[in-house]
């Protein structure tokens, strides 16, 4: 029955996890808007002190219609305006509303296409400007707040927690927050609850509400001194929706709702743009790994390999892709690469231990998983495996205390519950195997089924 618990791989390292996406780089016909957040006093605090700071970015061609409008904050009080790149993209000219006055811009003080944030530059003094704080010092779970103005209904605050950091590559990364954005928000100021800004609204999701993205505001922090001012018909020459980053956001906002179909046509629009993108390769790996393509998912990751060697988390998932297809050796051979490159690599150990157990070298899977759990202690599923492994080897009291400690982090896992209560009848502690019987009834009646029946066989 323990056989049950020796299938897992973990995939780590995608900017992605199990959430939905579509980067605003594309048309979204639909606007949903978010009424003001006024009920709480931290809200409210951070809406009074801001609001003033957070204004309407419109982006006009040389028609003088519009062709965009998104948002954006003042960080300098002669007129530094943060947004998104792709919001004023193309423009001729831009404008930007501030309560009840609209300046025009004289340029802009500074572009980068690939990360989609830009610097604006309207003629002003003494005006309202907004804190930035540090980004790397964020924790997942607090809480995040986003004034934004989408279209019709400017200065709305929403409240949301940061609900994930995602990796781009070395030097970059992704903020992902529930708190709600709707189109025109795009440029917006997030919010911690020190009333700082710590992230840039870039893109949205518009197939699952509460998942939404946003850049650091380290990407501008040390360009907001600039006061060179470059034409908007100048600066704003490239199209934000024709380069790979775009596609390549496009796939994470995809991958992390696991529509992964979505996602490997994305990236390749991507590596298609640009050949040696090696994120976007791993992350094609990535999905494909989520389709249960294996084989595509090899040839994408070894790709990413070639562009990048040292990529530890390249090598990781590309071992547990060997083991999916049977190739156990390769799978060793290349998760103990990814260990060199980075030897505190606690999945790399989890993907080893189990590439061991499959071929019942048990003694050598116990030892990679002790690596996993040394190098992160709340790592459940190694601990799990740990207890799964020891039972195996019949070694049931180190089993039953792997398990617990497995619970302790993730509670609500049933089939560690299960394994925990067959390890009970192994070591005749009936009382303790029923404990779990009686959990199991209310997390999987089928497997709280088979545990009874290996209770009173």
């Amino acid at each position: 029955m323990l056989k049950d618990t020796m299938k897992t791989f973990g995939v780590k390292g995608s900017i992605f996890g199990r959430s939905t996406g579509l980067i605003w780089c594309l048309v979204i016909a639909t606007v949903i808007m978010t009424a003001p957040v006024r009920t709480l006093a931290q809200a409210d605090r951070i809406y009074a002190e801001n609001s003033k700071a957070v204004v309407v970015v419109i982006a006009v061609n040389a028609q003088a219609g519009v062709i965009s409008q998104g948002s954006g904050f003042i960080v300098r009080e002669d007129g530094a305006v943060v947004t998104n790149y792709h919001v004023v993209n193309a423009a001729s000219k831009i404008k930007v509303k501030s309560g009840e006055r609209v300046f025009d811009v004289e340029g802009l003080l500074y572009a980068d296409i690939e990360n989609d944030v830009a610097i604006l530059k309207i003629d002003g003094s003494h005006l309202p400007t907004v804190r930035l704080g540090e980004p790397d010092r964020v924790q997942v779970g607090e809480k995040v707040f986003v004034i934004s103005s989408p279209q019709g209904l400017e200065n709305t605050v929403s409240e949301g927690i940061l609900s994930g950091v995602r990796k781009v590559d070395e030097t970059r990364k992704v903020l992902q927050i529930t708190a709600a954005i709707s189109p025109g928000s795009s440029g917006a100021p997030v919010f911690n609850s020190r009333g700082e800004a710590i992230g840039i609204a870039t893109f949205l999701v518009a197939e699952a509400q509460n998942i939404n993205f946003a850049m650091p505001v380290s990407l501008v922090k040390d360009k907001l001194a600039s006061t060179k001012v470059v034409g908007a018909g100048e600066a704003c020459s490239a199209d934000f929706t024709k380069t790979a980053e775009c596609w390549f956001y496009q796939g994470v906002a995809y991958g992390s709702n696991g529509m992964y179909e979505r996602s490997v046509e994305a990236f390749v629009r991507a590596i298609q743009i640009k050949e040696d993108f090696s994120e976007a390769y791993f992350n094609l790996g990535v999905s494909y790994i989520g389709l249960g393509k294996y084989n595509e998912a090899r040839d994408a990751l070894e790709k990413a390999i070639r562009i990048k060697p040292d990529s530890a988390e390249a090598y990781e998932n590309l071992g547990a892709v060997f083991a999916k297809l049977g190739m156990y050796d390769d799978a060793v051979r290349t998760l103990k690469k990814a260990i060199a490159i980075n030897a505190e690599d606690s999945q790399a150990y989890y993907n080893l231990g189990v590439t061991y157990a499959s071929v019942k070298d048990y003694k050598a899977a116990v030892e990679a998983l002790k690596q996993a759990v040394r190098f992160r202690p709340d790592f459940a599923a190694a601990h799990g495996f740990l207890g799964a492994t020891y039972a195996r080897m019949k070694e049931y009291r180190m089993a039953a205390d792997a398990l617990k400690q497995s619970i302790r982090l993730n509670p609500d896992d049933p089939r560690t519950h299960y394994t925990l209560g067959e390890t009970y009848l192994a070591l005749k502690d009936r009382p303790s195997a029923l404990d779990e019987y009686k959990i199991l009834q209310k997390m999987d009646a089928t497997m709280a089924d088979r545990l009874f029946k290996q209770i009173y066989k």
